[in-house]
């Protein structure tokens, strides 16, 4: 197996210029919205579209020839890659019906609305992150049209990078969130025999599938108090030496995935059914026969490539002989 590295992990990587500054100025944003090299991703309650396996991509001028902003619930400003700036046209407030006319009727294309993680295959690593950037900044609008402090509408900002409250009285602002999400592989050392690594079955997906544990960070915590809480609270048993890996943005819908190692003092678990559907301790021989994900063995299988729960499970079985 080859080496794995940190620039692997999908959604990473980001090679836009958020250009976090000059996104605050209406006339930089507005000469962007206006440039011809613009590009313009439209994005449908947080599916993309494609047409014969390809992203579908409006330019500037399509755009204004089309009146396509006038569709728009928000039009979203990510970043410059290199001369172009790029721009979410969030399509929800459509039907379907009347997207897929508008598309038909403005440039012939029959679109396909594909959920994004299973477009993946359908493009380049560098998209997958543009893209996933882009599909939790429409999330975080879609579901913050009010102000949460005096309920009134709000309105967009900064290119989508900040709403603010309409109302002469409040005007507050709020900017979009991430929830952040440990997930851990923990490793127990016998006395005697190979090492071991605890994954887990879930109730949430194929029972076939083993992962690693995971969990929301809480209030007030650190992230390795939250390691050595959801390890205790899902399979009973206590974690320490908790070092930190990797992370990840994950788009699903408004996360980031922090991920670690840990060891565990004892191998005697007491699962947590309500948390988890079940958790066994595998040696990386076992592990190297699983079956990958919904490729319909009969055999436990592996979470997807794309996931940061494989990046560690794979950056484990690299130590092991």
């Amino acid at each position: 197996m080859s080496s794995v590295n940190t620039s692997e992990l999908a959604f990473s990587n980001m090679s836009l210029n958020r250009e976090s500054a000059k996104r605050k100025h209406a006339n930089w944003l507005a000469k962007q919205l206006s440039d011809s090299n613009s590009v313009f991703i439209p994005i449908w309650r947080g599916n993309y579209l494609f047409a014969n396996d390809v992203l579908v991509e409006v330019k500037q001028s399509d755009v204004n020839q089309t009146k396509f902003l006038s569709y728009a619930m928000e039009t979203l400003f990510l970043g410059v890659d290199k001369t172009k700036s790029v721009f979410i046209l969030d399509l929800s407030s459509l039907s379907k019906e009347k997207l897929q006319e508008l598309f038909k009727r403005n440039f012939s294309l029959t679109i396909d609305i594909i959920e994004f993680r299973s477009s993946l295959h359908l493009i380049n690593v560098k998209d997958a992150a543009t893209l996933a950037y882009g599909k939790a900044l429409s999330y975080w609008h879609v579901h913050h049209q009010y102000c949460g402090f005096c309920g009134h509408k709000s309105h967009a900002h900064e290119g989508g990078h900040m709403r603010k409250c309409l109302d002469e009285n409040c005007h507050r602002e709020s900017f979009p969130r991430t929830d952040p999400v440990v997930i851990m592989l923990v490793e127990h050392q016998p006395e005697q025999g190979p090492a071991k690594c605890l994954l887990a079955q879930h109730n949430s997906i194929s029972s076939q599938v083993v992962s690693t544990l995971a969990g929301f960070v809480d209030p007030g915590e650190s992230l390795e108090e939250a390691v050595a809480r959801e390890v205790k609270e899902e399979a009973g048993i206590v974690a320490d030496k908790v070092t930190y890996m990797a992370s990840q943005p994950w788009a699903f819908p408004s996360s980031l995935m922090i991920g670690f190692f840990a060891n565990a003092q004892k191998a005697t678990l007491n699962i947590d059914h309500d948390e988890i559907a079940d958790a066994n301790w595998y040696t990386a021989k076992e592990i190297r026969t699983f079956g990958e994900w919904g490729d319909g063995s009969d055999s436990l299988q592996l979470p997807r490539k794309e996931s940061i729960s494989r990046y560690l499970i794979e950056t484990w079985l690299e130590k092991q002989p």
